[in-house]
């Protein structure tokens, strides 16, 4: 589901055997960003019940001066969607998805698949595919 038209419960990526379901909309931000939405992480391997995680985008364009180079994703995992968290979270993660090809890799998350499809459906780039 484009992240544009998806509503709390839809899926936004199945890759990998990893599924990323809304559960809490992006808010949008600058021109770039969308902030502080939540998704629930579920995996073919893990808990049915699934890790959720807050998360932000911001989206870049190549090739604009004054932009970054990169899209940037992070997040911090949550258990309750209403309590108080520090700013940042201890296991806060990071993913900078450089415009030359690199992906740079801060912070407690295991590299997955899902990260880089989020970041695909969040930005709009691409060959992102809906169905």
């Amino acid at each position: 589901m484009a992240i544009q038209s998806a509503k709390p419960g839809d899926l936004l990526v199945a890759v990998e055997g990893s599924r990323v379901e809304l559960v809490r909309a992006f808010t949008p931000g600058v021109a770039n960003g969308l902030h502080k939405g939540v998704v629930k992480i579920t995996t073919e391997a893990g808990d049915a019940k699934g890790q959720m995680h807050e998360v932000t985008a911001i989206c870049s364009v190549k090739g604009v001066p004054g932009w970054q180079t990169y899209d940037n994703i992070f997040g911090d995992p949550i258990s309750d969607l209403n309590a108080k968290r520090p700013s940042p979270a201890k296991d806060r993660w990071q993913v900078l998805f450089h415009f030359d090809g690199r992906t740079e890799k801060i912070g407690t998350l295991e590299p997955s698949g899902w990260v880089s499809r989020l970041k695909d459906n969040l930005c709009r780039k691409g060959e992102f595919d809906d169905t």
